[in-house]
């Protein structure tokens, strides 16, 4: 998990770091779970009678299993207003809680962007005494990605790697004038100080989007990053990414199928080893710890519940160089052996254009596939481009060594959507990076200090194996 490293400071210098990761973009419901833990919800918007919409304050969320979990408010259209116009946004709407500006003798409102790794934690160390927050992400939930390619093969459960932001900052469920908006951020108004939002479109939510805008006394940006295509062309279209549950529940569904297609009468020898050829493009961390479980799936359940196709399911890991090239030598080498004494085929080239059933490599070669993972590391989102901010080499929104946005006020940005200007001297952290300290920025005057034993580099390599750089396998 990438952190960032800063210190502290007063309220309107604020200062300070937290852990640098990635958020996505998707809601973890399927219909399944929307229409048995919101059938009040569907009952209200399958009608298309949206104006009942005001009736809705919070939804309370049980869909992550047997725990009753009361966790974050779906949706909040008291507080939303819908627009038919951009320009509309720039006249005077009703007042709406959450959304005007803050009065004085009211509490600083702190909107937080996003529901990864940065804005959960700056939200879990955020002082609601102090401060109200608003977040608004497109997820209700903070996936624990170190765990997610576990769930794509049944060892873990999806469950299990999701947390509700509600329980992660209590106060976004409980508190009056704090509220998660299951939203997107489409403009930031930095003269206004409004960021400018419209509800995503899901399963039990209407598909009409609403917009809206919310004042704001300290912005902070959190907005994660999206995988790297390189403009491949085909990427999108026909590969799985592995950053959000619902990506690991389709590439699930996606090999349960190719296992039970196989079975199936009338099925030739060639289609079989192509419908059960897993692919996975990139040698980092991601595609080292997928390939892992995946060797691991077949040689624990594959051979037992479909002894009939056992032998034509393969996996290869492409990569243009080394396997885990940014780490440590011994865990490249520890990774590389085991990986292949796993039967994981480890092939060096570089992905020219991906088909609906092969992809065509640089040096012409065709590899066919039935399942093609795609994780060659990540990249600014569209909505991270869009703004007008200075930006760092990398193309992230540049931040100073305090977090800070310096074009603008009171607005900061964290994790992979940040990245630290040339100017400061520092070298801008990769997404999985570790860092020894960690000092959050979300108290924004006092320090809070972590410190682990030892900086220490760990990668997955299948069930229950993973290795670090000290040499003790865990």
């Amino acid at each position: 998990m990438a952190v960032a490293r800063a210190a502290r400071s007063g309220f309107f210098r604020s200062r300070g770091a937290i852990p640098s990761y990635s958020c996505g973009k998707d809601v973890f419901f399927d219909a399944g779970h929307t229409q048995k833990f919101l059938p009040s919800f569907e009952n209200i918007t399958s009608g298309g009678n949206l104006s009942q919409l005001s009736s809705i304050r919070k939804v309370d969320i049980t869909s992550f299993g047997s725990r009753g979990i009361r966790a974050t408010p779906q949706y909040q259209s008291p507080y939303a207003e819908r627009v038919t116009e951009e320009s509309d946004l720039e006249n005077d709407s009703p007042s709406y809680p959450g959304l005007e500006a803050t009065k004085p003798g009211e509490k600083p409102r702190v909107i937080v962007l996003g529901t990864g790794w940065a804005a959960c934690r700056f939200l879990k160390g955020l002082d609601t005494k102090i401060y109200d927050v608003v977040c608004i992400s497109p997820r209700n939930h903070m996936v624990f990605t170190p765990l997610l390619a576990s769930t794509c093969v049944g060892t873990l459960e999806f469950r299990s790697v999701a947390e509700p932001v509600g329980r992660i900052q209590s106060a976004l469920a409980t508190e009056p004038n704090s509220y998660f908006y299951l939203a997107s951020c489409s403009g930031i108004d930095t003269n206004k100080h409004e960021v400018y939002c419209e509800t995503v479109g899901n399963v039990g939510l209407p598909h009409e989007p609403y917009r809206f805008k919310v004042a704001y006394d300290k912005l902070v940006i959190a907005a994660g990053a999206e995988p790297l295509t390189f403009g491949i062309k085909g990427v999108k279209e026909h590969a799985f990414f592995l950053r959000e549950v619902n990506h690991a529940q389709e590439i699930r569904k996606k090999l349960l199928l190719n296992l039970m297609l196989c079975e199936n009468p009338g099925i030739s020898e060639e289609e079989k080893k192509r419908l059960l050829h897993c692919v996975v493009i990139g040698g980092g961390p991601t595609g080292v710890e997928f390939s892992g479980e995946l060797s691991d799936f077949i040689m624990r359940d594959v051979r037992e519940r479909y002894s009939h196709v056992k032998d034509y399911i393969q996996v290869t890991l492409i990569e243009a160089n080394e396997i885990l090239s940014s780490f440590e030598v011994g865990l490249r080498q520890y990774a590389t052996n085991h990986l292949t004494k796993s039967g994981v085929h480890l092939k060096r080239g570089v992905v020219k254009e991906v088909h609906a059933k092969k992809i065509v490599l640089s040096d012409g070669t065709d590899v066919p596939y039935g399942l093609l993972v795609w994780s060659t590391g990540v990249g600014p989102s569209e909505f991270v481009k869009s703004l007008n901010v200075s930006k760092s080499p990398g193309g992230r929104i540049g931040v100073d060594e305090w977090l800070r946005v310096p074009s603008v006020e009171d607005v900061f940005a964290l994790g992979d959507c940040a990245g630290f200007l040339e100017q400061t001297g520092k070298q801008v952290l990769p997404a999985l990076a570790q860092v020894r300290y960690v000092i959050p920025l979300a108290y924004f005057i006092f320090v809070i200090d972590f410190e682990t034993n030892r900086l220490n580099d760990i990668v997955g390599t299948g069930c229950r194996e993973a290795r670090k750089v000290s040499g003790r396998v865990v």
